[in-house]
């Protein structure tokens, strides 16, 4: 049998940190390792349980989301981040992948699709909600964003955000 996919739960309502661990705790490759209130304490934590991924919220208290995934993909490179939150809006979305998130879900994500995302997170591949799929490419396809080359792409977007797309 392999290693279990380590994990930290990073949400500040207790309610959803709960329902995540009932849920991920019943997926037999999964060991949930610890949970983060707030980003300043998943970042702590990373530093303790090295997990293989950090589902992270981003509207926290002390220290948000984007702020952690930024600091946990410069300090800890081999930690993947997976987006896990209630906000689809462009800039939320923008600043998370510029952030470094490995990957940007919704809420309402159905169980199995969460778990084939944790599961490809780790593995290297990028996940984005359809929802928010469909913005980023309505961003890139606005009036005055130019050519879609590679080149004109590399003006606007980040190399990490190419990567995501």
């Amino acid at each position: 049998m392999s290693e279990p996919i380590r994990l930290i739960l990073c949400d500040d309502q207790a309610i959803v940190t709960e329902g995540l661990q009932v849920i991920l705790g019943t997926v037999q490759d999964f060991e949930v390792v610890a949970v983060a209130n707030d980003g300043a304490e998943a970042v702590d934590l990373v530093e303790v349980h090295h997990p293989d991924l950090v589902l992270m919220d981003l509207r926290m208290p002390i220290m948000n989301g984007i702020q952690a995934t930024g600091e946990i993909r410069q300090r800890f490179p081999d930690t993947r981040v997976l987006v896990l939150t209630t906000y689809d809006d462009d800039g939320w979305v923008f600043d998370a992948i510029r952030a470094g998130a490995d990957g940007y879900l919704l809420k309402d994500t159905p169980r199995g699709q969460l778990i084939a995302a944790i599961r490809g997170t780790v593995r290297g591949e990028s996940y984005v909600d359809p929802a928010v799929a469909g913005k980023l490419l309505k961003q890139l396809a606005q009036p005055g964003a130019g050519p879609m080359t590679e080149s004109a792409i590399g003006d606007e977007l980040s190399e990490r955000e190419r990567e995501i797309l």
